[in-house]
């Protein structure tokens, strides 16, 4: 049987909340050269962990359709709550640019990203928050439609 902390596990230690969402139905045109929430239509999705002990890994999926007269657009969850993470690399969400969708076309582009994150055990939710940013501030950029989609995917006992 596993032990953990001195304790055998029970149903309880094991029982992961749903998955969440969050939609923005509309267009953003987005201004800013550095993330920001996406100016219009806000996009969140708020998840909790209940485990009293444990920190929660969870996966974060996010998407948009995004086009760009000129230069390019980006875009990305920050997370609030029982974890700060600002949009962008680095500070446990995305490792690199690699995982942050960007488009420089004026046509639209389906951009998705993905992350894994660890949320601490707390009374709070974690709010994952649809951010933009724009290259430069020329041109008409936009992230319509955002996305996301936070999944638990297991709890991490240490």
């Amino acid at each position: 049987m596993t032990i953990r902390a001195g304790s055998k596990l029970d149903a309880t230690d094991l029982a992961l909340p749903d998955v969440v969402t969050g939609y923005a139905n509309g267009e953003n045109t987005v201004t800013a050269t550095s993330f920001a929430d996406l100016p219009t239509i806000a996009c969140a999705a708020s998840i909790l962990n209940p485990h009293p002990g444990a920190a929660m890994l969870v996966s974060v999926f996010w998407g948009a359709w995004m086009s760009a007269s000129a230069n390019s657009v980006r875009c990305c969850p920050r997370i609030s709550g029982s974890k700060t993470l600002v949009a962008g690399i680095g500070g446990g969400g995305a490792i690199g640019w690699g995982e942050i969708p960007v488009t420089g076309s004026s046509l639209y582009v389906t951009g998705s990203g993905h992350f894994t994150t660890e949320l601490p055990a707390s009374a709070n939710a974690a709010v994952f928050t649809m951010q933009a940013m724009r290259d430069s501030a020329s041109g008409t950029q936009k992230v319509d439609y955002a996305v996301i989609r936070v999944v638990p995917i297991r709890f991490v006992f240490e």
